[in-house]
């Protein structure tokens, strides 16, 4: 069983035939998190063959789970141990979801409709995050759509780095979901104060970057409460002439 590591702070291969990091179902040397950047290979199959014993097992330990849970004389010994291996299973669990979140694929091979990452509170996280868009603006044959996009969230994720409070949460989560000619862009973090679309200074950079938020989008921007510590912040980009691509924002 593995534990899970959720922060990336590695920059993605940038040739076109390259897949995205590959979270692996080991640690490295050094025991941390183990990643592949080359497509196919021994190593890959390693790690789907590993993948699926993972997955497998966890089947397993929630369908014998049942019989102990279920059991109103289960000792508390029994109880720890049908607990112990929840825990485990659901680590391997989530660590495969998130191999596959970081290469943006769904477990049939293609490009999932949403893509969500977690970045470390660093400026350098930006540019990976603006990488990481369009490579899933491509897939999805929004490309037209990835200067625009990715401006938008250059603000967004560099407001959130810039009143960072990693005390509270290690990293910044950003999510990717595909619309009907457009693309909803959320940024994940843990500071409470929600940013308020002021005039900009005439005489400095203040406010700017939410003016060019609501020019770029059309107004089709907000703030909402999350799950936790925290706010998201979410745009939407789309065509000009394509219908509401999400019925409901915010």
């Amino acid at each position: 069983m593995t534990e899970v590591s959720t922060t990336h702070g590695l920059k993605p291969p940038e040739s076109d035939q390259a897949s995205a990091l590959r979270l692996l179902p080991w640690m490295n040397l050094e025991g941390r998190p183990a990643y592949l950047s080359t497509n196919g290979g021994f190593l890959s199959g390693l790690a789907d063959e590993i993948e699926e014993l993972q997955l497998g097992s966890a089947v397993d330990v929630f369908d014998a789970v049942h019989g102990v849970l279920d059991n109103p004389h289960a000792s508390p010994e029994e109880l720890r141990f049908a607990a112990r291996r929840l825990h485990e299973s659901l680590g391997d669990t989530l660590r495969v979801a998130l191999s596959r979140g970081l290469r943006g694929l769904s477990p049939t091979g293609e490009v999932a409709p949403v893509v969500v990452e977690r970045w470390a509170y660093n400026p350098q996280s930006v540019g990976e995050a603006r990488h990481e868009l369009r490579r899933a603006l491509e897939a999805w044959g929004l490309d037209a759509l990835a200067e625009t996009a990715e401006l938008v969230l250059s603000e967004l994720l560099t407001n959130a780095v810039r009143h960072a409070r990693p005390s509270l949460e290690g990293e910044i989560e950003t999510r990717y979901e595909r619309g009907e000619g457009g693309v909803r862009i959320e940024v994940h973090d843990a500071n409470e104060t929600w940013p308020l679309l002021q005039k900009p200074s005439e005489e400095g950079e203040s406010g700017r970057g939410l003016a060019l938020v609501d020019a770029l989008t059309a107004s089709r921007w907000g703030v909402s409460e999350r799950e936790g510590a925290g706010k998201l912040v979410w745009a939407i980009v789309a065509d000009a002439g394509a219908d509401e691509p999400f019925a409901v924002a915010g």
